[in-house]
């Protein structure tokens, strides 16, 4: 955002707050006063002094492209308060020219005017504060600031700032209040009031007055103002609390003087709480800064009571028939347009066309392959992701297996199962039903559970006489779980449960879950058993 330079000056100083606005917020960079020669010293060399100072600060903050917004004091300006007949808010411009010029014999063509009307409806009538600033003085300040190198953004009225500033501090009253504000030897005093027009007076002290004697005289203003003010713009409560611009420790005595003279309750109010100023350097006296800082929230919120140089217009009028044209004209326009661009580049979308299909085929074409390999690597990485190493669980398996004298496999399969670890399934014979049981108890641990899904008695002579089914069901472990010592070579039979076993019935066992390792997830040949003689048999199921 640009730097907000906001001036305003009489015979002795220049004050200036400069300051950058953030959304609605301000934050304030600098403040203070640049003293001008005494007076009677000669208007070239005080206009001289007031270029030099005013370089100074620019070239002091960098702020060289800064916007310029002046405040007016209320002696240079004209002020006057008129009722309009009832008429609309884009109606007022007009009026309040015509109505000012018959009212003021200053007031001509060439001078600035703008208003501040009060909230009404538009039956009814309008009451606005009207603003006039005379053409020789706006080319006087032009020609100051231009000297500077600067041009003024926006030229407001000094008492009316402060009034906004007052707004901001206290954000909702619904009593009449009067702000006193000093800036150097003027007294400002603003009557506020809720849906009313703000009444403003400005009483000028002499050159040479001590503080004292200027308390003493700001009292008997405030006391004046309380008396003399108009009964449209105080009501019929009359005042009811007087507000002092200041710091409350430097204006302690002063509120209290100010309260026993007019029997009104009084508050300080410090003008920098209304703003952020870090890193700004607070000068005595801060109410003399009151105005400027209110200067600084009306451009950051982009509405001021009183702007000479952006002042409220009528509304330009625009006949029926010239906006239809003006829209007939732009369809028009925009149609001839779109014809000459589609026509001037049909030729080069087409060739992007086909530059595009092609490569959209040579794309697919890639993509399909893609798909293949990556459905390889993904059923790749599923498989490794199993952790299932088949070796060692056959090693295992093998290890706890029964003695081939008491059984023997037909036929072994090895495959993940469909999430984590894999899926054994035997087939087999054995000698006897206990030998199952003795199985599932062996090959049993915390990575493995077997479920017998079948034992069944053959009718064929044989010394295998029975034929089982058995599933392993593996968890999936770490590569250092698979260190374990193997079981016991020899592990005692246990009695088997007393088992009814026909030549149809299955015997089942509970499973319990221990992980699984295979070489191969693809079947394994069906094997022929070995009998006990050594003599191979061919195992019928």
């Amino acid at each position: 955002m640009p730097h907000l330079l906001a001036l305003d000056w009489d015979s002795r100083e220049i004050r200036y707050a400069l300051g950058q606005t953030s959304g609605r917020d301000v934050r304030v960079l600098a403040l203070g006063g640049l003293p001008l020669p005494p007076a009677g010293a000669d208007s070239e060399q005080l206009e001289q002094a007031f270029v030099a100072e005013i370089k100074g600060l620019l070239r002091r903050w960098k702020a060289s492209r800064a916007h310029v917004l002046v405040a007016l004091p209320r002696s240079g300006v004209e002020l006057l308060y008129l009722t309009l007949p009832p008429a609309a808010d884009e109606e007022l411009p007009e009026l309040v020219a015509n109505q000012a010029e018959q009212q003021s014999p200053t007031i001509s063509e060439q001078t600035l005017l703008d208003f501040v009307p009060a909230p009404g409806a538009a039956e009814s009538p309008r009451s606005v504060l009207v603003a006039a600033l005379a053409d020789e003085e706006q080319q006087r300040i032009r020609g100051r600031l231009a000297a500077a190198g600067l041009t003024p953004h926006r030229i407001v009225l000094r008492p009316l700032a402060g009034a906004s500033l007052f707004r901001r501090l206290i954000s909702a009253t619904d009593q009449t209040c009067l702000l006193i504000n000093r800036v150097g030897h003027d007294l400002a005093f603003n009557v506020i009031a809720p849906d009313r027009l703000d009444f403003t007076r400005t009483v000028r002290l002499p050159e040479q007055m001590s503080d004292e004697d200027a308390d003493d005289r700001l009292v008997a203003e405030a006391r004046r103002t309380v008396l003399a003010a108009p009964r449209e713009h105080v009501g019929e409560g009359g005042i009811r609390k007087v507000y002092l611009f200041g710091r409350p420790a430097d204006h302690e005595s002063l509120a209290a003087e100010i309260g026993r003279d007019l029997s009104l309750p009084v508050e300080v109010l410090d003008p920098l709480d209304a703003v952020e100023a870090p890193d700004a350097e607070v000068p005595p006296q801060p109410e003399r800064f009151a105005p400027l800082l209110g200067v600084l929230l009306d451009e950051a919120a982009g509405s001021h009571p009183i702007d000479f140089l952006h002042a409220r217009r009528r509304p330009h009028p625009w006949a029926r028939w010239r906006v239809a044209v003006l829209a007939a004209g732009g369809l028009i326009v925009a149609a001839l347009g779109l014809a000459f661009y589609v026509w001037s580049n049909l030729a080069e979308v087409n060739a992007d066309n086909q530059r595009l299909a092609a490569r959209l085929r040579d794309l697919n074409d890639t993509a399909r392959k893609g798909v293949k390999l990556k459905q390889r690597i993904e059923a790749i990485g599923a498989w490794k992701n199993r952790e299932v190493n088949w070796l060692e669980e056959l090693r295992d398996l093998s290890v706890r297996f029964p003695s081939p004298r008491d059984a023997v496999v037909l036929r072994m399969s090895m495959r993940p199962s469909q999430g984590a670890g894999g899926l054994i399934d035997l087939q087999g014979l054995v000698r006897d039903p206990k030998v199952v049981v003795n199985l599932e108890r062996q090959v049993r641990d915390p990575f493995r559970a077997v479920r017998s899904r079948r034992v069944q008695q053959r009718t064929q002579e044989d010394d295998y006489t029975w034929l089982y089914e058995t599933s392993v069901s593996i968890a999936p472990r770490r590569p250092d779980q698979y260190a374990a010592p193997a079981p016991e070579a020899t592990v005692p039979e246990a009695p088997a449960p007393e088992t009814t076993v026909s030549e149809t019935t299955a015997v089942k066992a509970t499973p319990r879950v221990r992980p699984p390792t295979p070489a191969s997830p693809v079947a394994q040949p069906s094997a022929r058993p070995t009998s006990p003689a050594g003599k191979r048999k061919e195992a019928k199921p």
